[in-house]
């Protein structure tokens, strides 16, 4: 991961740890205001209502940013040796490409050459007929 990438991804992290930090917030409000408050007291249930709906509203937040955060770290999130792993895999695959083409065009050659030498001599393929 590149300083630009570690950076993209910090950011996205500190969107998380604020969302569910406002879920985590918001759903104590409610549950401690739901056991403490009096019942005398007049905007307890509203208050506990609209706290409840914050913490799913950013539940669903967190998780949508968590799966798509997630989704993006699995593509860019490798670590040093798994990079230089895949770069070292990679390097071995056009190596043995490259390989390949050479001995491809090695036997086009030599059979080029095997074909020009027998066109040359053009009584070696019948043989010792005169003895």
């Amino acid at each position: 991961m590149n300083d630009q990438e570690r950076a993209y991804f910090k950011g996205n992290f500190r969107v998380l740890v604020i969302y569910i930090d406002i879920m985590l917030f918001a759903a104590a409000l409610a549950v401690i205001l739901g056991i403490v408050a009096p019942a005398t007291f007049g905007p307890k249930i509203p208050i506990i209502v609209i706290s409840a709906a914050v913490a799913v509203l950013f539940l669903v937040l967190f998780i949508r940013k968590y799966r798509s955060t997630k989704a993006w770290l699995d593509v860019h999130g490798m670590t040093k040796a798994e990079r230089l792993a895949k770069e070292k895999a990679e390097k071995e695959a056009e190596r043995a490409r490259i390989r390949a083409e050479l001995e491809a065009e090695l036997r086009e050659e030599i059979e080029a050459e095997r074909k020009a030498a027998e066109d040359k001599t053009p009584g070696a393929d019948t043989g010792n007929k005169g003895q």
